[in-house]
């Protein structure tokens, strides 16, 4: 279930465009912002959520970019919402294009997806053995 607390007038809430069978909420701007080509931009959502599984296990959230966007060059860079989270929903979005990007309140500019909150205890160890082992980035593909 995700809860939603608008916190200003004019804000919208999360939809779902095709229930059953989107993975995520449409989440909006909450205010005209231009982002400067090659450039960077707060975007505020004006919403604070809560998330509960069906068991009433909390969760967390992702936040992603719609493809849609990436299609115009915009790309979000921040996403990882806790459990425990409850202010508002602030995306940190770039622009990779070369020309400037106006967000007009109301535009749907993200997705939301709900995620278990898997986060345990740290212990401090030894690691067992792997396949991969501290094999790196690119390691998998020679």
């Amino acid at each position: 279930m995700l809860k939603v607390k608008l916190l200003r007038s004019g804000a919208k809430a999360p939809t779902i465009a095709h229930p059953g069978e989107d993975l995520g909420y449409d989440i909006y701007a909450a205010e005209n912002i231009t982002i400067p080509a090659r450039g960077h931009a707060v975007v505020p959502t004006a919403i604070a959520i809560e998330l509960t599984g069906p068991g009433g296990e909390p969760l967390g959230a992702l936040l992603r970019d719609k493809s849609s966007m990436g299609a115009r060059r915009l790309t979000l860079t921040g996403g990882v919402i806790d459990a425990g989270y409850r202010g508002e929903i602030i995306l940190l979005m770039e622009n990779l294009g070369d020309e400037p990007y106006v967000i007009r309140k109301g535009d749907k500019i993200a997705q939301l997806l709900e995620h278990p909150f898997l986060a345990g205890e740290v212990v401090e160890s030894d690691l067992t053995e792997a396949a991969r082992g501290a094999e790196g980035f690119g390691s998998t593909g020679n």
